[in-house]
């Protein structure tokens, strides 16, 4: 292998390996390094890729892409101890093409998208740690990036290094890009993997061919802890993922895998997974820190994309880093062109991401952590709450109806003050990520 690129990429998830696609099919000798055994390896969601964004880059792509289920229905419940509260929502024109949402197993979809960079002249060395970033200096006494050292003492060069190493960002804070990522702007899941066969999945979830459907938790699952839980569908599979702010987990002294098991407990869950059989355990931590905890993107020679540069938004994060890596891509190309990858040049990337869509979103939930820390048993009382509402207004009793509602509202009010719930459900209605 040649110790010499026009680009080195570190990390091979959406945003890598779309980064290398990009310039290698631009022309540009590239070096995809993936420190785990296979692309996909150690990355997780629940997990949905979206449409339109994908499409961008891979245009049609459903039609080689592995995928498991095109979602066609969405249901939000609010649970209570032995109760739901259920929004939700079916649109079967979401199961043709151009489709909407797409349920990917990411250790398959995410070798798919390495491969099409390989398939374009990239060149895929997994089992490589980068553990630091190799530079030179100028006469102006201003270190620039020249490469990357791994672990076994080999150096390759480049003349630019886009860095795509996930939310741990080791090497950004090395490049003197970020601080330390604090615990109350990390969400850490756990995920358990079931097998079920297709047409008892299908029976159940009321599913047809190819569709799939979602279902998001909130209120029961994580107790008093900002998070979420959900299910996805896929084939032959069900996929149920919890969790919650890491700060706040530690604070209660609950771990994810104790979120997994109570989720599991809930009566609809648990029929919902019913003769389901496990097969695979995993955990991941996402970066939630939105707009303050963007590190700086570019120096010279030098990009950050994907998770490392906080490209999440909501429950939206695999397509924004795939986004993040074609701009970062782009940006190299436009680079090489001039041959110049001074910071000047590389703030095009910059400019780029302030005119996304995406990170005008992002901007939108600033005070998202004044929200965490202040509301941390809003998911909580507000299910609780509506359940409450649901209880009372489906029974049917011997009384008169104004009589019922009297009574369903002096119980909302032995929950908490009537202010203080309209208040919680103001500000969850700006902050929420299960919508």
């Amino acid at each position: 292998m040649q110790d010499t690129y026009d680009a080195i990429v570190v990390g091979a998830g959406p945003s890598g390996s779309v980064a290398a696609y990009t310039m290698a099919r631009g022309g540009l000798k590239v070096l995809l390094l993936e420190r785990g055994p296979h692309p996909g390896s150690k990355n997780m969601f629940g997990g949905t890729i979206y449409a339109l964004p994908t499409a961008e880059i891979f245009p049609e792509f459903w039609e080689e892409a592995p995928w498991e289920r095109f979602v066609t229905a969405e249901y939000l419940y609010f649970l209570d101890d032995d109760s739901a509260f259920q929004v939700g929502f079916t649109n079967k024109v979401y199961g043709k093409p151009p489709y909407n949402k797409v349920v990917v197993h990411r250790g398959v979809f995410d070798r798919w998208i390495a491969q099409k960079a390989v398939n374009e002249g990239s060149v895929l060395q997994t089992n490589a740690l980068v553990t630091s970033l190799v530079y030179e200096k100028t006469l102006l006494g201003r270190d620039k990036v020249r490469g990357v050292q791994l672990d076994n003492g080999c150096i390759y060069y480049a003349d630019a290094v886009i860095l795509c190493e996930g939310i741990n960002s080791f090497l950004t804070k090395q490049a003197g890009l970020r601080t330390d990522i604090p615990a109350e702007t990390v969400k850490l899941y756990a995920k358990q993997v079931f097998r079920l066969p297709r047409a008892v999945l299908e029976e159940r979830f009321h599913l047809e061919g190819n569709e799939g459907a979602i279902y998001a938790f909130t209120g029961y699952p994580t107790a008093g802890v900002i998070g979420k839980a959900g299910i996805w569908t896929g084939k032959e599979t069900l996929a149920l993922i919890t969790g919650g702010f890491l700060d706040q987990l530690a604070e209660k002294r609950m771990s994810p895998y104790e979120l997994l098991e109570r989720t599991k407990r809930h009566p609809l869950i648990q029929r919902l997974l019913k003769d389901a059989e496990p097969i695979e355990y995993a955990a991941h931590m996402i970066p939630k820190g939105g707009f303050k905890m963007i590190p700086q993107l570019y120096d010279h020679h030098l990009l950050i994309a994907g998770d490392a540069a906080t490209m999440v938004s909501g429950r939206r994060g695999t397509d924004l880093a795939m986004l993040s890596g074609k701009m970062a891509g782009e940006t190299i190309l436009q680079a090489h062109a001039k041959g110049d990858f001074s910071q000047k040049i590389l703030a095009t990337y910059g400019w780029k991401i302030n005119q996304s869509f995406f990170i005008a979103d992002i901007k939108k939930k600033r005070g998202t952590d004044k929200y965490v820390a202040k509301y941390q048993d809003s998911d909580y009382l507000i299910s609780r709450a509506m359940n409450e509402f649901g209880s009372e207004f489906f029974h049917v009793g011997m009384s008169t109806e104004e009589d019922k509602m009297k009574k369903i509202y002096q119980e909302l009010k032995q929950i908490q003050l009537p202010l203080k719930s309209f208040e919680d459900v103001w500000q969850a209605l700006r902050h929420w990520e299960v919508l």
